[in-house]
């Protein structure tokens, strides 16, 4: 089995990473993965460069004896979006941050004069850059995200974002 005290993520950063510790996984020979249950296992319980988002790691014992899996967060901010509903970067929202991960959080959004123009739940889509019913202009925005944990405990990450429009 697997919990997440057998990890260690870096998150909000240049190189997110995960680590599994492996001393506590009990007595095997171990591989790892990460999202992908049937390929791309490696000896190494280390991944870098992991995309903000949820994911899921996958520990295979090399003699068959089973995979155990957990899903984890890696919290990530956007530095921009484009609201022009190609499918893409339309809706600005904390990456790592859903139902089941930071339920209880909420995001504020403000212009550059401390309006607040919007707030973000965990099972949203996010912000699209309407405020009362008109397009924002392309701008900086910022953020106040009080990002709180199932046991409670509050990360709270302020910043800015670029609202782009093309």
């Amino acid at each position: 089995t697997i919990t997440e005290i057998d990890l260690t993520i870096v998150d909000d950063s240049n190189n997110n990473t995960i680590a599994i510790n492996p001393t506590n996984l009990g007595i095997g020979d171990y591989e790892y993965s990460l999202n992908n249950p049937d390929f791309a296992y490696q000896d190494e319980p280390y991944f870098e460069q992991v995309p903000a988002g949820i994911h899921t790691v996958y520990v295979r014992d090399k003699n068959g004896c089973g995979i155990a899996f957990i899903e984890v967060s890696v919290i990530g901010f956007p530095r921009f979006f484009t609201p022009n509903n190609d499918g893409y970067n339309d809706t600005w929202k904390v990456l790592g941050v859903s139902e089941n991960f930071y339920p209880n959080s909420v995001i504020y959004i403000f212009d550059r004069y401390g309006k607040l123009l919007h707030q973000v739940l965990p099972n949203s889509e996010g912000w699209d850059g309407i405020y009362n019913g008109t397009l924002l202009p392309s701008a900086d925005y910022w953020f106040t995200a009080e990002l709180i944990d199932e046991n409670n405990m509050i990360r709270i990450r302020k910043g800015h974002f670029s609202l782009i429009r093309r």
